[in-house]
C-alpha cells in the first residue's frame, strides 16, 4: 500500500517534467500552482498511510483520509517552507553578488564566490535539516502549521549527531531513486539558449520517465518509511527523557 503513496509523488514530477518537455517553459506557470494545492493532500496522506503501517494496519482509506484531514496546516506549512527557500535564495544571491564584485575588486574573485557558495550551500542544509520534520509533526503529532516548524526545530537541535546521519542516508536514498533516471533524462534532451527543452531521443526519454517510476516509487516509499520511523523514535526518546 505504500508504494500506492509513492506512485502519487513521482507521477506528480514525472507530469511536470513531461509538461516542460512537450508544452514549454511557460506550463510551469500551471505546474507551480497545482504543486502548491496538491502536494499537500498527497504529503498528508503518505505520512499517514506510512504512520498507519508502522502503528499496524493502513489502506488507500488511510491515504485519503490523511490528506484530508492535514490539508489545510499542510498547505499553510508548505507556503511556510517555499517562503524560507524563497527567503534564503534572495539572501544568498545578494550575497553571492557582493562577495563577487568584492573578490574581483581584490583579484580573488572566483576562489572568493567559490568559498562564499559552498558556506551558503551549508547553510541551506542547515536550515534545510531543522525544519525538515514539519510535515510529520502536522501528520503524526497534530500540530498547526507554525507550531510544527517548532516541534522539528526542538527535536532536531536535542538529537543533532542522530539527525546529521539521518539526513545523510535520507539525501543518499533520494539520489538512488531520482539518479538513474534523471541521468537518462538529460542524455534524452538539450537545453537550448532561450530556455526550451528539446528532446534528442524520444525513446530516451520514455524510458527515462519508466525508470524513474519503478525505481522512484521503490526508493520514495522506503525513504519516507524511514523519515517517518525515525521521527517517531525522536518522540518517543523526548516521552523517555
Amino acid at each position: 500500500m505504500i508504494l500506492v503513496g509513492g506512485l502519487f509523488f513521482v507521477l506528480l514530477g514525472e507530469l511536470s517534467v513531461l509538461l516542460d518537455v512537450y508544452l514549454g517553459s511557460l506550463t510551469q506557470l500551471l505546474v507551480v500552482p497545482l504543486w502548491l494545492f496538491l502536494t499537500p493532500f498527497l504529503l498528508g496522506g503518505f505520512v499517514a498511510m506510512i504512520h498507519g503501517a508502522l502503528e499496524g494496519s493502513t489502506s488507500v482509506g488511510t491515504f485519503v483520509r490523511g490528506g484530508k484531514d492535514n490539508y489545510v496546516s499542510m498547505l499553510g506549512a508548505t507556503v511556510v517552507f517555499v517562503g524560507i527557500l524563497i527567503g534564503l535564495s534572495i539572501v544568498g544571491t545578494v550575497v553571492l553578488i557582493i562577495a563577487g564584485a568584492a573578490g574581483f575588486a581584490v583579484g580573488g574573485g572566483i576562489v572568493v564566490v567559490a568559498l562564499v557558495s559552498v558556506v551558503l550551500l551549508v547553510g541551506f542544509a542547515v536550515v534545510f535539516m531543522f525544519v525538515q520534520f514539519y510535515d510529520a509533526a502536522i501528520v503524526v503529532s497534530d500540530d498547526r502549521a507554525i507550531d510544527s516548524f517548532s516541534r522539528s526545530v526542538g527535536l532536531v537541535s536535542q538529537n543533532l549527531a542522530s539527525v546529521i546521519g539521518f539526513s545523510v542516508v535520507f539525501l543518499a536514498l533520494t539520489l538512488l531513486g531520482q539518479g538513474p533516471g534523471m541521468a537518462l533524462y538529460l542524455s534524452s534532451v538539450e537545453f537550448t539558449q532561450t530556455g526550451e527543452t528539446v528532446v534528442t531521443s524520444t525513446s530516451t526519454l520514455w524510458l527515462s520517465i519508466a525508470v524513474t517510476l519503478i525505481v522512484g516509487t521503490i526508493v520514495t516509499a522506503y525513504a519516507y518509511t524511514y523519515f517517518v520511523a525515525f521521527y517517531t523514535s525522536l518522540l518517543e526518546g523526548r516521552r523517555n527523557d
